[in-house]
């Protein structure tokens, strides 16, 4: 509940935005094949087809194992402790975008407006509301779309580093990565203008904070499962990533926070997840 108390202005955005690039169909070398619920799918990554030109790309993220936590920081991210995810996914490329939004929900509930910038002002349950329909639409054959876990998360966004960031330790390079409180201007941007991590994924340490598919336990880690580590009982719902209002701190790989199930944010977005 860090980000409620914090006290912000949020102006509306209407300056004409800059498009971010759309999902990459097909790399070069790479075989592509397309489904007959419309979902094109290569070794690299998934491709949803959402209508009138909306597209989603997912990254395709191979199982291995990391330090997930930091001992050098908060309580709630003790002890570091070896994690395995034993199970590939896909996990969106960029944030859900209000364009993406748009596409399936019909409306767009975001304070900062732009078709390329992260849809925010949504609770996690409007999440699970969209995850819901991307399931009705290209759900089946084994292809189960949901919110990432903290763990999943944070195994994407560390994408093979152990540093407190993506790329290494030194704050003074995360302008290169992140939106966040030093260059922000208080406000959201177009998905991918920055830097991606080592495993082509944007905005995982700023622009919005991220909700997951856990509940937040701060004390979780201390009895944590070994093996792809998920959601226990509980109230509040866990949140990962930086965004346009945190400072460097709170951007790192390890930083944990949580909200209330119902809030709504124009500091939270959220990205998607698929089981493979």
């Amino acid at each position: 509940m860090r980000r409620v108390i914090r006290g912000f202005a949020c102006a509306v955005a209407t300056a004409a935005l800059m498009f971010a690039p759309e999902g990459i169909l097909a790399r070069a070398g790479e075989k592509e094949t397309t489904r007959q619920d419309g979902v094109k799918a290569h070794s690299g990554a998934m491709v949803l087809d959402l209508g009138s030109g909306v597209k989603m790309e997912l990254v395709s993220i191979r199982p291995g194992s990391f330090i997930m936590g930091d001992d050098r920081s908060g309580d709630d991210e003790r002890p570091a402790h070896k994690v395995a995810i034993t199970k590939p996914f896909y996990l969106g490329r960029y944030e859900v975008t209000q364009e993406q939004w748009q596409a399936l929900m019909g409306s767009n509930p975001s304070a900062f407006h732009g078709p390329k910038n992260p849809v925010e002002n949504v609770s996690p349950v409007d999440c699970q509301a969209f995850v819901k329909k991307l399931n009705e639409k290209f759900g089946g054959r084994g292809a189960q779309f949901s919110l990432p876990t903290e763990a999943q998360w944070e195994y994407a966004c560390r994408a093979g580093s152990s540093s407190k960031y993506c790329f290494g330790d030194d704050e003074r390079r995360l302008g290169e990565y992140a939106w966040f409180a030093d260059n922000s201007h208080t406000e959201t941007h177009p998905v991918g203008e920055k830097k991606p991590n080592a495993w082509g994924l944007y905005d995982m340490h700023g622009n919005v904070a991220e909700w997951c598919d856990d509940h937040y336990d701060k004390d979780y880690y201390q009895a944590s499962a070994v093996k792809d580590p998920r959601r226990v009982p509980g109230y509040f719902l866990s949140c990962r990533g930086g965004d346009w209002y945190d400072k460097a701190s709170e951007c790192r790989s390890a930083y944990r926070d949580f909200e209330e199930p119902g809030h709504r944010f124009e500091l939270i977005g959220f990205r998607v997840a698929c089981g493979q």
